[in-house]
């Protein structure tokens, strides 16, 4: 259950902008969606050119129209969801690296330790930046 405790909302400027423009994204093609489904309906309605009560009972239409705007309703709202929840996870296998970096650099500019040594999980990103700060500063210290 490791997976449950984690952090997954590390750095904000990072991950804030990243949530937006998918929540923004996804809600704006859904309303595309609604639209083109609405607007279907509408040119159907309209095709038809008869007394729809002739060929829908309004007993059965009813219920089935509520029935279809509920399927398209609620995946829209758990594709959101999932895509906030990507986006966190993805963003923080950078996210957190970045923070565990300005991290270790202000505990070593603060005084707090005399040299820097950063270490990612093996599961994060940005893993080449980790060594050439190490590097850096193992060439300062030679000097």
């Amino acid at each position: 259950m490791n997976f449950l405790r984690r952090q997954y909302f590390i750095y904000p400027e990072i991950q804030k902008p990243l949530m937006m423009q998918t929540f923004v994204g996804l809600t704006f093609l859904s309303i595309i969606q609604m639209c083109g489904i609405y607007l279907a309906m509408k040119w159907m309605g309209q095709q038809v050119a008869a007394d729809i009560s002739l060929v829908v009972d309004y007993r059965v239409l009813g219920p089935w129209k509520n029935f279809l705007y509920m399927a398209i309703v609620l995946p829209m709202i758990f594709n959101l969801v999932i895509g906030i929840f990507i986006v966190l996870y993805t963003s923080n296998k950078f996210a957190g690296p970045l923070f565990r970096l300005e991290r270790e650099i202000d505990r070593y500019l603060d005084g707090e330790t005399d040299q820097i040594q950063v270490k990612f999980r093996t599961s994060d990103y940005l893993h080449s930046l980790a060594s050439k700060i190490n590097s850096i500063h193992q060439k300062a210290k030679r000097s």
